[in-house]
């Protein structure tokens, strides 16, 4: 017997913003964060709270760092519009679900169940679909049925009854039935980047994508809105693509875990680092965006110079300083040409560079 979500408590409005409260607001080295988590909790939270955290969406660790979903303490009424999110984009099996679903494909729970009620135009027994949809019974059904009851906007499951919410039509159904999921159980990137933080970024229905708090120039707002318009891309992939505008998301995530240091300055507090497009964002194909390779991490100062133009490098790790750089500001700013750059990340990069020395640099 497999469980669709994992028991520690209820995914309950207080019990999830209590969960927040534990985990670090900052990306942090995956040991300094487990460690700063366990301090909090003061338990074993490595055991079954975790495994909720993660089935939320709630921060995402890779082999060496930590990533949270919430890099600020959000309001209750944040959360719960968080959750009703989740709610319908949540599949099984996901990369957080230990055993079991084995043949099963990966589906939104919330979407099949407004499927079959949309099909049968009436309630439905839950005993009628649970071996269909999971291939068994499943475990933890009252956690589930909780969930669906708390955050769907419109279905419910009282005892063993699946209906509608007052006020809810079946026609209300279609729009929940197609919805983007993790189509790869085991994919923890993708599974991470479905569950989108309120008013982060909106992708609209009259072909529109906003950025909330987010400075970009037009060309950028064009390139962004045709990403919108390409329908092989799916509504995460698409929001990756746009996260990677700002150095964020999948982008910065890969980045930091193939370099995690600013090659200029050595400094490895990924809290002060910038991911930067070496061949910039709006110059680059959408494999580009996303690819760690064609990005450094900088320290703000350098990540400037950097983006401007002021610096570039040599493919032997040599530096090259703009003829716009006075040697009085060469000199505060610690830079000089032919320095050699020993941690630069050169390998797979070396057609960026050469594109940024080309394109960008200003002699």
């Amino acid at each position: 017997m497999a469980d669709p979500i994992c028991r520690w408590r209820n995914p309950y409005l207080s019990n999830v913003v209590e969960l927040i409260s534990y985990l670090p607001k900052t990306e942090l080295p995956k040991a300094e964060a487990r460690q700063f988590v366990s301090d909090r909790f003061g338990g074993e939270f490595f055991h079954t709270p975790y495994q909720l955290a993660c089935q939320l969406g709630l921060y995402h660790e890779n082999d060496l760092f930590f990533f949270p979903k919430f890099r600020y303490t959000p309001t209750e009424e944040e959360v719960k519009k968080y959750l009703t999110n989740w709610m319908i984009h949540y599949c099984v099996p996901n990369p957080y679900t230990k055993k079991g679903f084995v043949d099963i494909t990966p589906f939104s729970i919330h979407s099949k169940l407004c499927e079959k009620l949309f099909d049968f135009q009436r309630i439905i027994d839950w005993n009628e679909v649970e071996v269909e949809l999971f291939g068994e019974s499943i475990g933890n059904y009252d956690i589930l049925r909780n969930s669906i009851n708390t955050y769907s906007s419109v279905i419910q499951i009282t005892g063993q009854m699946i209906s509608l919410k007052d006020h809810i039509n079946y026609s209300d159904l279609e729009l929940y039935v197609t919805v983007d999921i993790n189509t790869d159980r085991n994919n923890k990137e993708y599974f991470f980047d479905l569950f989108s933080l309120p008013n982060e970024i909106r992708i609209q229905s009259d072909d529109l994508i906003t950025i909330e708090n987010t400075s970009i120039n037009q060309s950028d707002i064009i390139s962004l809105n045709e990403i919108n318009s390409i329908d092989s891309l799916t509504p995460t992939e698409k929001v990756q693509l746009v996260k990677s505008r700002i150095g964020q998301g999948l982008f910065r995530r890969n980045l930091i875990l193939d370099c995690g240091h600013c090659p200029i300055t050595g400094v490895d507090d990924i809290r002060f680092l910038i991911a930067s497009h070496i061949k910039p964002w709006r110059d680059a194909n959408n494999q580009e965006r996303l690819n760690q390779k064609n990005g450094l991490l900088l320290t703000p100062t350098y990540d400037k110079l950097f983006d401007q133009g002021f610096i570039s490098f040599e493919n032997n790790k040599n530096l090259i300083v703009s003829s716009m750089v006075t040697q009085a500001n060469r000199e505060k700013l610690n830079i000089s040409n032919g320095m050699n750059i020993p941690l630069l990340p050169i390998d797979g990069r070396e057609e960026y560079i050469e594109y940024h020395r080309d394109m960008l640099f200003k002699n």
